[in-house]
């Protein structure tokens, strides 16, 4: 923006513009604008921006970083220079953000239940996966009703990716109470652009491969690109990394091996009889009373799915006038996963009217149960699916007098998620099997291979199918400009209107292979009024001795749902620089998060047998989580705050530093996947989310009787007295927490000579405090640097250094180490600093005419030193970890990769 032009009759008529405008879309701010220019290249994506850097995200009216807070960018270069495949994948990267809950790797911690797609998505502070809003060009993305997955948009279209970790539901509604990341589409590429890059793990147990190209062209007026991927990860099978074990004591752990064996064991009378490889009635009487089988859990489970991965994007723009520009932005995405199970595994009755009945010496009764696992009977059990998504947001800019821009934006888009499981236990076809004398129609429960293979497609053949779709429709009508000029600079008013169409269908069929898909359907409007204004009170026309620069920010914003209720929550920013090297900033603000669709309904009401952490120790405990609807989930809220510090003591030296604290209440708890929940019963006291014993019997016994299904694990022999455990899984508004911490960013380049340079940097998050209430009555306990919680330190730290055509990359990510709480007595477990190294020839500068112009080759090696995961004493559960921890440590080992990259 231009300053204003000095004059009373000047400042009148910007001062009308400005009203007239704020009574057609007050109070928002206008959208975040694209900077036509890239971001400067950085080597290191954990960095905090120059505050000559434009910024778009986390404000209205703000040019540079929004006042008050710092904005970690992601630039062009650090994209490239990651080498990782996907941008979610780019964005783990940083310190700030935490692998927990809505991932790939592990699904047990809260918002994990309902990733039945295996997405990823960012969760800052380690909050909560949806605490964290995640925005495309500014703008709100179609999404599967729970969180979006930056990797909708391919690396190649994205120009950089902006992160604010801050509160800013002033800024943009209802999520954004750990912060923002927008990712920034390109708009300047002129030219041709492509890359390929294989990857693998140094057993051959894992693999990648990705290649694109992107297509760009920048002309008088405007401006045209469209980049295209393809990405495909493998699987990493748990059978090829030997931590992955039900039986730890090799590396100082518990047995946790289960008796749902192959060979299985028989139990009458009440004693238990370990059952030999062949058992007949030949050897009827090889068997002796309290002995036992034991086995894995989880053979064959995968640690993380196989994904396939074909996303483009598009952007274009043209100047129609002088004063007018039309642009539009779009995507598609569909990513395909699949993921191998554990073995199904299940107490067996067997009466004596099965065909292969063996009677032991002295049994009189009419029928004995089998601890039976079906290892060598069937493949282990298979879900696959996709997530696809597109949207397209055509927008006009209008540049009115007095500076003063007029945005005007309409999004749609839609999503469609399915997950499909065909080959889960029939019960009725089991009993059947189990009963009949006929060989051909028996199931062989000794596991001598003498069931037919009619009989077992029968006995697995129950689907179990969970399709969501969704439509997003996005209006947004604002305008920004300069109210007047004050000595330090205008005013700057920002103002607008937004609305939300959300709709939502959750699909479900259970059963037999011809049950119908049944959907239920759901909608969502909201209606957002905001406005943000920037008073500059000192600057380089008025500055004086202590005040190089002092400027303040305030916004509000207002959201009315149709089914969460209204909201209003201000934010408050100050930027003071008493000298030009260093500027002390403060921000202040409320936040506010609407419960999901999904968490409100549900996405199935049934219960299930699911096999929790014993934190005594042994075999994991049987228990029974019910999944449903509860219609009086309220929204969550938080204030946040945060005081920092941006040093510049050198022309290549920056410094910044950050103490953050988020007080967040009402917030949403989801115990559906949470398998080491025992951990912690005691803190769960009165609010019924753990029931035992008898009380355990009476809620599942109620749930059975109003129609609920049980699921994965049956009741033991169908008999509702061996119920021990009850949790109730459903979203319920429990908790409160407290994290409080400190940021910290650091890079120093050092020019070395012509064309001979080396960047240092470093970054990191450091938790003071980290309290959870996991109940309204519940005290606040300190949950810092526990197993599954977020960490205390986190740390990235990198040096390039680029020498002529040679580049050469070093990177640590440091996982500082923790408690494990799961296992009594607690465990410490080890910290996790992997090093990666990457080589880049710019083939292009060593030959600069001629075939070889334009083009790079890339070397890499990840986790140079093959450091293994720490080891974690927990037992495999289907939810991820086992022998390891899932949430803080990558399981793949030392990777190479190779690639190429060339433009033109």
């Amino acid at each position: 923006m231009t300053k204003a032009n000095s004059g009373l009759a000047n400042c009148i008529g910007r001062l009308a513009v400005g009203v007239s405008l704020a009574a057609l879309a007050f109070p928002y701010a206008a959208q975040a604008q694209t900077a036509d220019d890239p971001a400067p290249a950085s080597d290191e994506p954990v960095q905090a921006l120059p505050s000559s850097e434009i910024v778009v995200t986390g404000s209205r009216v703000s040019n540079g970083a929004p006042v008050g807070a710092t904005a970690i960018v992601i630039g062009r270069d650090d994209i490239t220079d990651s080498g990782a495949v996907t941008i979610d994948r780019v964005i783990k990267e940083l310190p700030q953000n935490f692998d927990l809950g809505v991932s790939e790797n592990s699904r047990g911690q809260a918002g994990g239940s309902g990733n039945i797609v295996y997405g990823n998505t960012v969760n800052l502070r380690g909050i909560g996966p949806y605490a964290t809003l995640v925005l495309i060009d500014g703008h709100r993305v179609v999404n599967n009703g729970r969180s979006t997955d930056p990797s909708v948009l391919p690396t190649l279209g994205v120009e950089r990716v902006e992160v604010v970790a801050n509160g800013a539901s002033a800024i943009y509604g209802s999520d954004a109470v750990a912060g923002v990341v927008n990712l920034l589409p390109r708009r300047n590429l002129d030219g041709v652009e492509a890359f390929a890059r294989y990857g693998a793990s140094e057993d051959g147990a894992f693999d990648e491969w990705s290649a694109g190209a992107a297509l760009g062209k920048v002309f008088d007026r405007g401006q045209v690109m469209v980049a295209y991927e393809h990405v495909y990860r493998s699987n990493l099978s748990g059978d090829d990394r030997d931590f992955f074990t039900s039986d730890q004591r090799p590396f100082g752990g518990n047995d946790y091996r289960i008796t749902g064996c192959a060979p299985g064991n028989l139990s009458y009378g009440g004693n238990t009889y370990a059952l030999p490889d062949r058992y007949t009635q030949g050897n009827a009487g090889d068997i002796t009373a309290g002995t036992v089988n034991l086995c894995d859990s989880n053979p064959g489970q995968d640690l993380f799915p196989q994904q396939q991965y074909n996303s483009v994007n598009a952007t274009g723009s043209y100047e129609l006038t002088d004063w007018l520009e039309f642009s539009v932005d779009g995507f598609y995405s569909k990513r395909k996963f699949r993921r191998i199970g554990s073995v199904i595994n299940t107490r067996l009755t067997v009466p004596s009217s099965n065909a292969f009945f063996v009677t032991p010496p002295g049994f009189t009764g009419d029928s004995y149960t089998i601890d039976y696992s079906f290892i060598n009977d069937v493949p282990p059990t298979q879900t696959t699916g996709f997530a696809e998504s597109w949207q397209v947001a055509p927008e006009l800019r209008v540049q009115l007098p007095f500076d003063w821009e007029l945005n005007t934006l309409v999004s749609y888009g839609e999503t469609s998620d399915f997950s499909g499981g065909y080959d889960g236990l029939n019960r009725g076809a089991l009993t059947a099997a189990l009963a009949s004398s006929d060989p051909e129609t028996a199931l062989d429960p000794y596991g001598l291979g003498r069931t037919s293979q009619s009989v077992l497609d029968g006995l697995f053949d129950q689907i179990f199918l969970a399709p969501t779709k969704g439509q997003l429709t996005f209006y947004e009508a604002s305008a920004n400009g300069p109210l007047f000029a004050l000595p330090a600079g205008d005013i700057m008013l920002a103002a607008g209107y937004e609305r939300q169409e959300f709709d939502a269908q959750l699909g479900l069929a259970r059963g037999n292979p011809d049950t119908p898909i049944t959907f239920r359907e759901f909608d969502r409007k909201v209606d957002s009024f905001y406005g943000e204004m920037l008073i500059p009170i000192f600057g380089p026309a008025n500055a004086i001795p202590g005040f190089q620069q002092l400027k303040i920010t305030a916004a509000v914003r207002h959201d009315s749902y149709s089914d969460a209720g209204k909201t209003t929550n201000p934010q408050f920013g100050i930027d003071w620089r008493p000298v030009d090297m260093l500027t002390l900033r403060g921000s202040y603000g409320t936040s506010f998060r609407a419960p999901t669709i999904p968490e409100i309904y549900g996405n199935s009401s049934a219960l299930f047998g699911q096999s929790y952490q014993n934190p005594d120790g042994g075999p994991p405990l049987l228990g029974f989580a019910q999944s449903g609807a509860n219609t009086d989930l309220g929204p969550e809220t938080a204030t946040t705050w945060s005081v920092g510090a941006d040093l510049d003591p050198l022309d290549n030296l920056r410094l910044s530093v950050t103490y953050f604290d988020v007080a967040y209440d009402n917030q949403v708890s989801a115990n559906l996947s949470n398998l080491a929940i025992l951990a912690s019963e005691d803190q769960y006291a009165g609010t019924g989310v753990i029931l035992r014993g008898q009380d355990a019997r009476d809620r599942v016994q109620a749930l059975i009787d109003q129609g609920y299904a049980v699921l994965n694990q049956p009741i033991p022999g169908g008999d509702i007295e061996n119920v021990e455990l009850f949790i109730d899984g459903r979203s319920l508004n429990l908790g409160k927490s407290i994290t409080r911490g400190i940021d910290f960013n650091m890079r120093y380049l050092m020019e070395l000579g012509v064309d001979d340079r080396l960047t240092l940097s470093a970054s990191g998050t450091y938790l003071t405090e980290y309290k959870v209430a996991v109940a309204p009555a519940a005290d606040l306990l300190d949950q810092r640097n526990l197993i599954f919680q977020p960490l205390k330190f986190k740390a990235r730290v990198a040096a390039n250094w680029d020498h002529g055509p040679m580049s050469v990359r070093v990177a640590a990510t440091h996982v500082g180490g923790y408690q494990n709480i799961a296992i009594t007595p607690s465990e410490k477990v080890g910290s996790f600093t992997p090093v990666d190294l990457a080589v880049t020839w710019r083939v292009g500068d060593s030959f600069p005419a001629g075939p070889m112009e334009g083009l790079e080759l890339i070397g890499e090696v990840r986790n140079l030193f093959d450091q293994d995961p720490p080891y974690v004493n927990i037992a495999p559960g289907p939810n991820g970890s086992g022998g390891y921890d899932a949430s803080a440590a990558n399981p793949i080992g030392r990777q190479f990769a190779i690639g190429a990259r060339i433009s033109f």
